[in-house]
């Protein structure tokens, strides 16, 4: 039985909006309990968060390769091989995750202490970390999961998980912050407790819906016996894909030490206008990976013509809301800077950024729709490659030279932003325009 389908844009990418809006929300809620409770706290599950995300990007590329890889098996009607390689995927990221606990419980304190954790933060930042290690192992596998469920065309099913895990998570966090339910308070062993806790249960009903719901044969054996032609094909989108996300975290790493040097208000004004924006990334995030499902089963079944068209209209379709989306940013800018600051230097530097802002986003989502494309046929070599000369060749020296040397400020590191998303974006779309990622398409 060949389990690819036509599946919609729509129909996919909704879900996966909503699982990510889901995700940044619970983090917000999160840090907003947390820190009612305690700033120390507030300010070591910042640290702990940072290494977490870092072993959570490192987690993706193996994600990213599966969700590639099955989705061309399904297209092309080989489900088995789909299924050996959703097995050799959960294998390899919990080998990965395993480790990254062990690292974390062993060297915990190396780390923080690297990091430049403040003296009076090393018990409660080492605390959290240590005990917030065993959830790296369950993050491992369920990452794989969840990819696998939306490849399969089930992302409804994927958000409705993810709900149900955070609302655990949040009460773990009432009963253990707040005792309430008749719990004990216990701090941030509690909290990461209760995270660890709700990622298992999002793990049993993951699994149990792939697995039992959806009847694909669980094969213990696969688990151990790997077949090193699927694997191979795995890491060759994988490993591109991380790269490219260490790339843009190195970079975004460099241009805070930029904006360092600007002051502490121009620091507080991008981590405001950051996560504002991400509102507006999420458009571009959910349509990216809606339409890399759909065209890894076009690739996978041969065919190409449907897949060019499929993605050249979702980037067509995800340009527009973008500028629809930056455009009601910028009518409701003063509005929006008054819900979360009152500081007027802050709204001062933050004005230009809006403006800068309806530039740069299109351009943003250029560059995630086609890079998805292109990975989604097997193209993940290219787009790397691309990242590392822009990022490191156009956005850190320009955002430098404008914001540190013309003294342009914030506004000048994020022209060097939006110089590097357009010349990214130009050049990628001229591969995808191009159709050379045809010949990088995994043969059958």
């Amino acid at each position: 039985m060949n389990r690819s389908k036509n599946f919609s844009l729509y129909s996919l990418s909704w879900p996966i909006f909503v699982d990510i809006l889901l995700h940044f929300s619970t983090i917000l809620i999160n840090t907003y309990m947390i820190g009612r409770v305690s700033t120390a706290y507030l300010a070591a599950i910042g640290i702990g968060n940072q290494i977490f995300d870092l072993f959570i990007t490192i987690f993706n590329f193996i994600s990213v390769g599966c969700g590639v890889v099955v989705s061309h098996y399904l297209g092309a009607g080989k489900n088995d091989k789909a299924n050996q390689a959703i097995h050799i995927s959960l294998a390899f990221n919990f080998i990965i995750g395993f480790l990254s606990t062990s690292i974390v419980l062993l060297f915990s304190n190396d780390v923080l202490n690297i990091m430049n954790t403040p003296t009076h933060l090393l018990i409660h930042s080492h605390t959290y970390l240590s005990t917030l290690s065993f959830s790296l192992t369950l993050e491992s596998i369920s990452v794989i999961l969840s990819t696998c469920l939306r490849v399969y065309g089930k992302s409804k099913f994927a958000m409705f998980i993810t709900f149900i895990a955070n609302i655990i998570t949040i009460l773990g966090n009432l009963a253990v912050l707040y005792g309430f339910f008749g719990f004990p308070k216990f701090g941030l062993i509690g909290v990461s407790c209760s995270t660890a806790f709700g990622k298992l249960c999002s793990i049993i009903l993951l699994f149990s819906f792939l697995f039992y719901r959806m009847k694909i044969n669980f094969i213990p054996i696969f688990l151990l016996r790997w077949s090193s032609q699927i694997l191979k094909k795995i890491l060759q989108i994988g490993l591109p894909a991380a790269g490219e996300n260490l790339v843009w975290i190195l970079q975004y790493m460099i241009s805070s030490a930029f904006i360092n040097l600007i002051g502490e208000t121009a620091l507080a004004a991008q981590t405001l206008y950051f996560q504002m924006s991400l509102f507006i990334m999420l458009f571009g995030i959910s349509i990216g990976i809606g339409n890399e499902i759909i065209i890894g089963h076009l690739i996978g079944a041969r065919r190409f013509n449907c897949a060019y068209k499929r993605g050249t209209k979702s980037l067509t379709i995800g340009f527009f809301i973008t500028i629809i989306m930056v455009f009601i940013f910028w009518c409701f800018r003063v509005s929006l800077l008054g819900l979360v600051t009152k500081d007027q230097n802050i709204i001062k530097i933050l004005s230009p950024i809006f403006l800068i802002s309806i530039f740069l986003e299109p351009g943003r989502t250029l560059n995630i729709i086609v890079v998805n494309s292109l990975r989604a046929t097997g193209d993940a070599k290219f787009p790397f490659f691309i990242a590392i000369i822009s990022m490191w060749g156009i956005a850190i020296p320009i955002g430098y030279f404008f914001g540190i040397k013309m003294e342009m400020g914030l506004a000048g590191i994020w022209i060097g932003f939006l110089l590097d998303e357009w010349i990214r974006g130009f050049i990628n779309s001229c591969r995808w325009f191009s159709r050379t990622w045809e010949k990088n398409s995994i043969k059958k």
